[in-house]
């Protein structure tokens, strides 16, 4: 499915909003209590400040624009009180007020002014609590470095004065950053850190959200079964407190892990304990989901008609409710169910109706990041006046940016949909292909006719050239009286000029037949310095279209190679010994990789690239890709013997899905892309001399023929902790 589950992360991060007094309340009886201890004539104005603050921060979630009255009424109040620490209380809840309706620079402006005020007093407290707030308006305008700059400065007070509720949550807030910046280890190593405090604080309501955002990144990491864990204790949190809404949710996205981790019975468990618990409270965004997610099941137990009554109550409800990205996945689902059922005229049209819904929904997208640049845009230019021409151009290239983007993905939309159009119509297929044969029987006719015509315009020429013959002729008769000599010299002329003529076509008829030969034989040497660059198959597309579609590949096995001190032994050689060294090796490795049925993507500097599975795909490739690694290892190794000073080896294989095609327009290469070969170069990078390393995802494909040595999780540069092997021959 093109979206993905719309609620595979409800609830979403919890993000903490910290006050340095009291803590927002939702209970109407203590609002009321507030507003009328705040209009009692009796009090002194320390205390009626303190009341106006409080009144401030516990409106400010229900009625912001009140809540800002009574932040005012307090402002006012307290700057005429010798404490200073009441001005800056009044100054944070009206910022918090600001920061709840995202007017984020007036929020800043504010903040900024508290946090003065409680540097000017040493309040440690309510500095803290002003940079963690601070910090929330950096990351709600995806300045992330700023951001974690003050929540660590929150960090470094909060362990001076012991106050553990705060460092729960300024270690959630730091979670959510590094969440948002995919470096999803980090994010899992500070919600531990607040999980372990919420623990020992009993805390129910922040352990269930944690846990939430804990199970988010693990199923960004791929590790879906923690996951799953993280999402169980949170279902049994929000369970035990009765949180109906958090209870529904977590119902839901448990379904959705079990229907990725491919346990359809578990997930169709979980949709059908979501779905009465959504109707109860009326949620009809989560009732949507969970009938889409039904109908997916079904459709996986081959059961259509139900499959098809699950997804058409999900399209009606999104109809109903607005819920786009509901609608477009429902008309995916339907699009599947009409094609099982060979409904392929009804699966059209539930396809254009996905494309159509789909475009709405990446237009709105796309406005939505317009927006978000225009927003942060305007937060800077109070932060720093100096940036805002520079910040004005970057918005307008994001702008042109997305809007590229966006058309981009529409012409990719419009080619699936004539896909499969021309799938649906083999008809209209089989006329296009008999038409193309045609016109190639056409252009043959067009050849042969061109070639007649050069040879007619040869003839015309002798023809010409005869009647200016017998022209001369004619000429040289009327001067016969004049002079006997000089007609036969005119004659002698003539047929002179004739047998030059002929002479010259016979010229250039065999010059004609030579260009030909040459012609032909470096076609062949061009066609043979194309299968040099690029595979056969994307050589020949290329060569029949002119050009190359890039395309994916999901079981594929990449190789890295990197010779171990490089610089130093090539120190120890000249330039020319150097690249003989290398073009020996890499040559060797060339054969090797091409004895096992490999395909070298290329060489950088002394590594060297090749994949297994591609283009065409081969269900072994990961033993393959072994193969061609154990080759080149026992190369390396033999070569030693005779060469102690030559190069030594690391190796690295990771399998996975890549995607692969043409780079550039000139001097082109084919190459790949992808988490998967990165991951493989981390894999060599991690490999000892000599040996060949390889991940938990290429061992899986191995362990039964290969002799396989755990090594351990082991941490790789920008991926975490990852299950290592050491690979060899079975002995």
């Amino acid at each position: 499915m093109i979206y993905g589950h719309i609620l595979r992360y409800l609830p979403t991060a919890v993000i903490f909003l910290v006050f340095a007094g009291l803590v927002s309340q939702a209970q109407t009886p203590v609002l009321d209590s507030l507003i009328r201890a705040s209009e009692e004539p009796s009090l002194n104005d320390s205390i009626r400040c303190k009341i106006l603050t409080d009144l401030a921060r516990n409106l400010s979630p229900h009625d912001p624009q009140k809540s800002i009255q009574y932040a005012d009424r307090a402002i006012r109040l307290a700057e005429e009180l010798p404490q200073k620490k009441f001005l800056a209380n009044a100054y944070s809840a009206k910022a918090s007020c600001h920061l709840r309706t995202r007017n984020y620079p007036a929020s800043l402006e504010l903040y900024q002014k508290a946090l003065s005020i409680n540097e000017s007093i040493q309040n440690k407290q309510g500095i803290a609590s002003n940079f963690n707030n601070i910090g929330l308006i950096f990351q709600a305008n995806f300045q992330y470095p700023k951001a974690l700059e003050y929540f660590f400065r929150t960090v470094e007070i909060n362990q001076e004065t012991g106050n553990q509720s705060m460092l729960l949550q300024v270690y959630g807030n730091i979670g959510n950053i590094y969440f948002d910046l995919e470096d999803y280890a980090k994010a899992v190593q500070y919600n531990e850190k607040a999980l372990s405090i919420a623990k020992a604080t009993s805390n129910m309501t922040f352990q269930s959200g944690i846990l939430n955002n804990l199970g988010n990144a693990y199923d960004k990491m791929g590790d879906k079964k923690i996951a799953l864990t993280h999402k169980l204790q949170a279902l049994a949190l929000s369970e035990h407190a009765g949180d109906k809404k958090n209870t529904c949710s977590s119902l839901l996205n448990i379904g959705n892990l079990y229907k990725d981790i491919g346990d359809w019975t578990r997930a169709n468990e979980f949709y059908e304990k979501a779905l009465p618990l959504a109707e109860n409270i009326k949620d009809e965004e989560v009732i949507g989901s969970t009938l889409l997610g039904l109908g997916e099941v079904q459709l996986k137990n081959k059961n259509s008609s139900i499959a098809k009554a699950y997804t058409n109550r999900a399209l009606d409800m999104a109809k109903q409710k607005g819920l786009s990205i509901l609608e477009a996945n429902s008309w995916d689902n339907l699009s599947k169910i009409f094609e099982k059922e060979g409904q392929l005229d009804s699966a059209y049209f539930a396809y254009r109706q996905f494309i159509s819904v789909k475009q709405k929904v990446d237009n709105a997208e796309v406005q939505k990041q317009i927006t978000r640049t225009a927003l942060q845009f305007e937060f800077s230019k109070t932060e720093d006046s100096l940036k805002q021409q520079q910040l004005l151009t970057d918005a307008k290239l994001q702008q042109s940016i997305l809007q590229a983007q966006k058309q981009e993905q529409e012409i990719k939309l419009q080619q699936n949909a004539i896909q499969l159009a021309v799938k649906e119509k083999q008809v209209q297929r089989l006329l296009f292909l008999k038409t193309e044969a045609d016109l190639e029987v056409a252009q043959g006719q067009n050849k042969i006719k061109e070639e007649q015509l050069i040879a007619a315009e040869n003839e015309k020429k002798l023809q010409t050239a005869q009647v200016n013959l017998q022209k001369t002729r004619l000429d040289l008769q009327q001067q016969e009286l004049q002079s006997q000599k000089n007609q036969r010299i005119y004659y002698i002329s003539g047929l002179g000029l004739l047998a030059m003529l002929s002479f010259s076509f016979y010229r250039n008829f065999v010059g004609q037949k030579k260009s030909n030969r040459i012609i032909e034989a470096e076609k062949r040497k061009s066609d043979n310095l194309l299968l040099n660059i690029l595979p056969q198959e994307v050589a020949d597309e290329l060569k029949e279209k002119g050009e190359t579609a890039a395309r994916s590949y999901q079981a594929v096995t990449v190789l890295f190679t990197d010779f171990v001190d490089f610089t130093k032994v090539a120190e120890k050689l000249t330039p020319e010994q150097l690249v003989q060294e290398l073009h020996e090796c890499f040559r060797a490795f060339d054969e090797i990789a091409e004895g096992h049925g490999m395909e070298k993507i290329k060489t950088i500097g002394d590594a060297y690239m090749a994949a297994a599975g591609l283009p065409v795909d081969d269900p072994r490739h990961a033993e393959k890709a072994a193969l061609t690694a154990l080759g080149i290892r026992d190369f390396i190794l033999e070569r030693q013997k005779s060469k102690p000073d030559t190069f030594r080896i690391r190796i690295g294989l990771h399998s996975g899905p890549v995607v692969a095609g043409i780079v550039g327009a000139k001097k082109f290469a084919y190459d790949i892309w992808g988490d998967t070969v990165n991951t493989a170069s981390r894999m060599e990078s991690a490999s000892e001399p000599g040996k060949i390393n390889i991940s938990g995802e290429t061992c899986k494909l191995l362990q039964n023929n290969f002799q396989l040595e755990y090594r351990g999780k082991l941490h790789a540069k920008n991926k975490g902790e990852i299950d290592m092997y050491f690979l060899e021959r079975m002995k």
